[in-house]
């Protein structure tokens, strides 16, 4: 049996991350509140500020971070750098702690360090820390709007999801690489690309929709 470490269970991947991993898998899922039980999971409570003390309770084969929120759901610049760089990169030291040599991470289309906006920019400083450490095999995936249903919903989502089916076909030839994509086809990729070759990817979302 595998042991997997999850940060961002609860979010719209990572809750369809867990349903899709078998009970041949034994599920760590870092949470501040519990979610769904099931026989192969175990929620572990704890404060994000403060990874660099948690102890496990076995070694880790494989992690997935699908950590992530807003500028609005944060409050503050400084409070989504926390979410989407700090604890992305705190949640990686835990794992390699623990024997980890293969992360699985959600960026975003357009992460870009050298960017003016807050939110590629973090990503891309977030996506060159992990680049720059020895992973044995390291995934990063760019998806570009999620779909699905995110409790509690996001206002800006119910509006795109309500419109997407008429923008849809006008996103082609360069616009594709913009096309949404299920939250469930993005943990669905996760499973394919975790169990592949070693090395480096990012995966940019137009792959993504093909997995």
């Amino acid at each position: 049996m595998s042991q997997i470490l999850i940060a961002g269970a609860t979010g719209l991947v990572g809750q369809a991350l867990i349903r899709q991993l078998g009970p041949e898998h034994q599920l760590t899922l870092l949470c501040r509140q519990p979610g769904e039980a099931a026989p192969n999971r175990h929620w572990l409570p704890v404060n994000f500020e403060r990874l660099d003390e948690v102890a496990l309770p076995n070694a880790v084969d494989m992690a997935f971070c699908c950590l992530g929120t807003t500028r609005k759901d944060a409050g503050s610049d400084e409070a989504f750098r926390r979410v989407d760089h700090d604890y992305v990169l705190a949640f990686a030291a835990l794992a390699r702690r623990h024997g980890c040599r293969r992360l699985l991470v959600i960026s975003s289309l357009g992460a870009n360090p050298g960017s003016p906006a807050l939110y590629p920019r973090t990503k891309g400083e977030m996506e060159q820390a992990l680049l720059a450490q020895a992973w044995q095999r390291l995934v990063i995936l760019r998806p570009a709007m999620l779909l699905g249903h995110r409790q509690p919903p996001r206002r800006s989502e119910q509006i795109v999801q309500a419109i997407y089916p008429w923008i849809k076909p006008l996103l082609q030839g360069p616009l594709r690489r913009w096309r949404a994509i299920e939250a469930s086809q993005v943990a669905h990729a996760m499973t394919v690309l975790a169990d592949q070759a070693q090395g480096v990817e990012i995966v940019q979302n137009e792959r993504l929709l093909t997995l």
